[in-house]
């Protein structure tokens, strides 16, 4: 019983000296540590868009130096399916890559984001269902189809009231992912004046049986003379069996057609990332598309 009470009375002592430190820890962290500031990611606004019918939100993210070099302007680069993680995920990459700690590898770009309302309906060009060999994987025939109602918001809506309320250069990229890069793709044929620079991961080819390859098809005349810089990244969906292989191939096809055009100026890159899946691709790809189509030009 002695023993059991000693070991009863250590045990006590122990628990009090743990709820001292404890006490004595949360009094230290109250009297010597208070808030100086926080860190923030960017700014949502949100406008009625007329070309919409309904309100759009938009967020923007402001580069470092913005507030101290008054005189300067920056390139926008537009960001797709643009949520919050999103919006912090792909600012912070751009941050970090524009920082002399890390070699500045990249310029300092005006992100701005861009939520969906009705995501298929406003990144798919056509109207039907998403399907594949006849088998209809989504039913989407009625809530599809306005991709350039969505890209009229963009150009006759957004565009200006970035363009009258920040100091931004002519410079415009957009990046995109899945239906995002099947929307970038699209605007790259049908109104390759719209951006400068596109970011495409992982875009849905197989959508409308193959319609990219056959709008490209329609569309050489009117990027024979246009300067554009293209990267794609594709990931490796051979787990969805010959949907994911057939998407990939598709997209390559896509990539050579483009490389092939006649034109000094319109400049086509692409990477696989065999270790990546449609769901983990799109950091990768981002990340690697802006060193490739922003690294410094070589003298």
């Amino acid at each position: 019983m002695r023993q059991v009470k000693s070991m009863t009375n250590k045990t006590l002592q122990s628990l009090a000296l743990l709820i001292l430190s404890a006490v004595s820890l949360a009094t230290f962290g109250s009297e010597n540590v208070k808030t100086v500031g926080s860190i923030s990611s960017g700014t949502w606004y949100e406008m009625t868009s007329t070309v919409m019918k309904e309100p759009r939100r938009f967020a923007v993210h402001l580069p470092r130096s913005y507030s101290e070099k008054k005189q300067q302007t920056y390139p926008v680069l537009y960001v797709l399916d643009g949520y919050s993680t999103r919006m912090r995920g792909i600012g912070g990459m751009i941050e970090s890559l524009s920082n002399a700690d890390l070699g500045q590898q990249i310029p300092e770009f005006i992100v701005v984001a861009i939520p969906n309302t009705n995501r298929s309906r406003d990144l798919t060009p056509t109207q039907g269902d998403l399907t594949y060999k006849g088998k209809v994987l989504d039913r989407l025939s009625e809530n599809s189809g306005g991709a350039d109602t969505f890209a009229d918001f963009l150009q006759d809506e957004l565009f200006p009231y970035i363009e009258s309320n920040f100091r931004v250069s002519s410079q415009r990229g957009i990046l995109g992912m899945s239906f995002g890069g099947l929307f970038a793709t699209h605007l790259l044929l049908t109104r390759p004046d719209m951006f400068d620079d596109y970011l495409i991961s992982d875009a849905t080819f197989v959508w409308d049986n193959n319609y990219l390859n056959h709008a490209l098809k329609k569309s050489l005349n009117k990027l024979m003379n246009k300067e554009i810089n293209a990267f794609f990244g594709f990931a490796n969906n051979d787990h969805l069996g010959e949907l994911g292989v057939t998407n990939r191939r598709w997209g390559n096809d896509f990539v050579e057609k483009l490389q092939s055009i006649n034109n000094d100026k319109l400049r086509v890159t692409s990477r696989y990332f065999p270790e990546e899946q449609h769901s983990t691709v799109l950091f990768l790809a981002f990340y690697h598309g802006l060193i490739e189509l922003y690294k410094p030009s070589e003298s």
